[in-house]
């Protein structure tokens, strides 16, 4: 249930996890197929096959659940007292999503926070750059400290490019341990990851929350979850169980 709070000296609305969730089912962000069922499984760009497709990148066509969404997240980086400078936005799903977000947390907090985003793979034409901004962003903060940096996803699965892009900012010679996500998978291997890497990891909800809430407001059926849960627990075993071969990418 939403609850009022004094958010920046400001009454904002604070949705719950459960109500988060809701909004990311209502809005289709979640696609489980009943394979067992005789669906057609979903073809991934790895080559495995699979019951279950999350598209959170998408919802920026759908501004009346995307705005609330990122803006629930930069109330919960000021409630948790995240500190940064500049926050960096990860190509493509999490360029704009970063930006939104940046410009509700200068509104609740009062603090000016700068952008960029960063690229997959450097730039081939122009500058070549790899951290498009990054021109416009000093080495030291007006007081000689150096800057510190927020890495933002609109997802966070296996945590690779979160950790790449904290490591390019780091050999840049900034500060950079913290990261910030709509929907985080919070597996065992995601989490070491983070951990190892010597990154915070602020999110809105988890994909085991969520497929909760997919089955307790009746979205899917718990047995079609549950083939999706083992899915992500072991994709290889869970395409051998039914016959089915990845293609070799």
């Amino acid at each position: 249930m939403s609850t009022l709070e004094n958010i920046g000296g400001m009454q904002m609305l604070k949705m719950s996890e459960e109500e988060v969730c809701e909004q990311l089912l209502g809005a289709g962000a979640v696609d489980i197929r009943d394979v067992d069922g005789g669906e057609e499984p979903f073809l991934y760009s790895s080559g495995n096959f699979g019951p279950g497709y999350v598209m959170v990148k998408g919802l920026v066509a759908r501004q009346e659940v995307f705005k609330p969404l990122v803006e629930q997240l930069a109330i919960r980086l000021i409630e948790e007292e995240v500190q940064f400078d500049y926050i960096a936005g990860n190509a493509t799903g999490g360029m704009l999503p970063a930006y939104q977000c940046r410009e509700y947390y200068q509104d609740l907090s009062g603090q000016e926070v700068g952008y960029v985003y960063i690229r997959g793979s450097r730039k081939e034409g122009g500058h070549k750059e790899l951290v498009t901004g990054l021109e416009h962003v000093p080495e030291k903060k007006s007081g000689g400290e150096t800057p510190g940096w927020l890495v933002f996803e609109e997802l966070v699965n296996f945590g690779e490019t979160t950790t790449n892009s904290v490591k390019v900012l780091r050999s840049l010679g900034f500060i950079a341990c913290e990261a910030a996500t709509i929907l985080h998978y919070a597996h065992g291997e995601v989490d070491d990851r983070l951990a190892d890497n010597g990154i915070n990891l602020t999110y809105l909800t988890t994909l085991p929350r969520l497929l909760d809430v997919a089955v307790e407001t009746g979205h899917y059926t718990a047995d079609t979850v549950s083939s999706f849960r083992e899915f992500l627990d072991d994709p290889s075993k869970w395409q051998s169980d039914r016959n089915i071969t990845p293609i070799q990418r």
